[in-house]
């Protein structure tokens, strides 16, 4: 950790590290200030306390991740109308993808802290997150809507989800030494998953239409 780093900076990383190595419950606050060359005052000032810690850890990678998808998102709604699907769901998880090539394995470290906020099942900190990025999700979900007509919005949104899961899961334990094949194999499993949704959902609309008709 470098000596320059702002104390701000260095709890950060040295929470991020020990939350992924060990869990955010295992992990104290004397052994996050100690790896960060800090005190617990100023953990207080800077956080106020660990659940906000966890938050402010997920904040900073959150942030600069969805703004790149969101950025990416823009491209592809102005390029085609409508938008190409697969177009879509790249600017979900090719920024993703771009995360995990961090310097030492950062990308990486903080998927697995993902992944053990979905095992933990941390109620406060999903909702958290979920409040503060239902913006990301929405923008993306209109997307795919305008891409798929006659998505069903429960469909769709539980869709999402199997791509927020495997991308977590991909991320983190793959070594993604082909991490572009990788990628583009879960953009179009994902893709693949969500026509053969709306595909049925649409058949049923146009029976019901011939059976009012008759």
């Amino acid at each position: 950790m470098s000596a320059n780093a702002s104390t701000n900076d260095r709890i950060l990383d040295a929470a991020e590290r020990l939350f992924a190595e060990e869990g955010f419950h295992a992990t104290s606050l004397r052994q996050i200030t100690q790896a960060a060359d800090a005190n617990l005052a100023a953990v207080n000032y800077h956080f106020g306390s660990k659940q906000a810690l966890l938050l402010a850890v997920f904040r900073r990678r959150l942030d600069a991740l969805n703004q790149a998808r969101l950025e990416r998102l823009d491209h592809v709604l102005d390029a085609a109308d409508p938008p190409v699907l697969e177009d879509i769901l790249k600017a979900f998880v090719f920024p993703a993808m771009a995360l995990t090539h961090g310097r030492h394995h950062e990308g990486q470290r903080f998927m697995r802290i993902l992944m053990r906020a979905f095992a933990d099942q941390d109620e406060q900190l999903h909702r958290a997150l979920s409040a503060e990025y239902a913006h990301v999700m929405r923008r993306f979900a209109d997307a795919i809507a305008t891409a798929l007509p006659g998505t069903e919005p429960v469909h769709l949104r539980r869709q999402l989800d199997f791509l927020v899961g495997a991308l977590t899961h991909t991320m983190a334990e793959s070594e993604l030494e082909d991490a572009e094949s990788i990628a583009s194999d879960l953009v179009r499993f994902t893709a693949a998953g969500l026509r053969g949704t709306v595909q049925p959902i649409a058949r049923s609309g146009a029976r019901r239409a011939m059976e009012i008709a008759r």
